[in-house]
């Protein structure tokens, strides 16, 4: 890094299932990061925020298909196994404040000076979202930071986690709403370092939007490739997706940019099968081959 020129992070924001690891490799693509911190989670997640969150004891909300929020001791313990297997050593700190903000602020700078954090977990905790902030304030001398939130038609944000967790669809609808509603009120602080997207839009004009996400931290975009995005499995049964979204999930969705006719599903004989092949048949298999397997 330059003297005198700072460091960019780049926050992606969302429900699980949205697009947010499509989102991901395309930044990292046209930001040209080479390097990433090891993770035990999957897809280059780091869950780091709400593990600090855990850590300072603040108040987080369960987390559907998800051991969010951990307890103090684990999460602790996995940030220093982080801090410590990425860098080579803990920053100096005098209490756990000060070892969160300054070891984030060590793997910035170590794996920038463009960095991207994805982890669908931080926009349901506003705890999460608030450590966030005031990280950013307290180094903004030396950091910038932008955040974008991803959104997807929610009948295939729902129908994908219900084939891959058999989340319900009507337990889902909570989450779903606190999580955008708390987006629209992180974003009203400081709309001029927020993005929001839809999925659908990122899928057809990837370069264009990957290269406005970079101007506004200052960032050449250099986009080489345009990936093209996978269909995924539960995107194939949307034709016959049957849960009645309550009125609260379309009021929101239009706010997001989603008619009622994009995203409304009917009782059918096609999604009766499904959902109950799911429930019963597919998901305890499944559960029971992961225990086999140790996984």
């Amino acid at each position: 890094m330059m003297v005198g020129q700072k460091l960019s992070v780049i926050y992606i924001l969302s429900e699980k299932s949205s697009g947010s690891s499509f989102l991901f490799r395309s930044l990292t693509d046209a930001m040209k990061i080479k390097a990433y911190p090891a993770t035990k989670h999957f897809e280059s997640e780091t869950l780091y925020w709400t593990k600090a969150a855990s850590v300072l004891q603040l108040p987080q909300l369960k987390m559907l298909a998800s051991s969010v929020p951990y307890t103090a001791t684990r999460a602790r313990a996995e940030i220093v196994e982080f801090l410590e297997q990425n860098l080579g050593f803990l920053p100096p700190h005098d209490d756990d404040r000060e070892l969160i903000f300054r070891g984030w602020f060590e793997i910035i700078k170590k794996f920038g000076p463009s960095f991207i954090e994805k982890s669908p977990h931080h926009l349901l905790q506003k705890s999460a979202l608030r450590l966030m902030k005031e990280f950013e304030l307290e180094y903004k001398d030396v950091l910038n930071c932008h955040y974008v939130c991803i959104v997807r038609n929610p009948k295939d944000v729902f129908l994908s986690q219900f084939r891959r967790w058999n989340v319900k669809p009507v337990e889902l609808e909570n989450q779903w709403i606190i999580n955008y509603m708390n987006w629209f009120s992180f974003s009203s602080s400081s709309p001029e370092n927020c993005t929001l997207l839809k999925y659908e839009d990122l899928v057809l004009n990837q370069s264009e939007i990957t290269s406005r996400i970079c101007s506004t931290l200052g960032v050449e975009s250099q986009t080489t490739f345009k990936e093209s995005s996978r269909k995924s499995k539960a995107s194939k049964q949307s034709s016959f997706f049957g849960h009645s979204f309550s009125e609260s999930i379309y009021h929101l969705a239009f706010l997001l940019g989603y008619n009622k006719q994009d995203i409304a599903g009917q009782s059918n004989l096609k999604w009766s099968i499904y959902h109950k092949y799911i429930r019963f048949i597919y998901s305890p298999a499944k559960r029971l081959y992961t225990s086999l397997r140790g996984i």
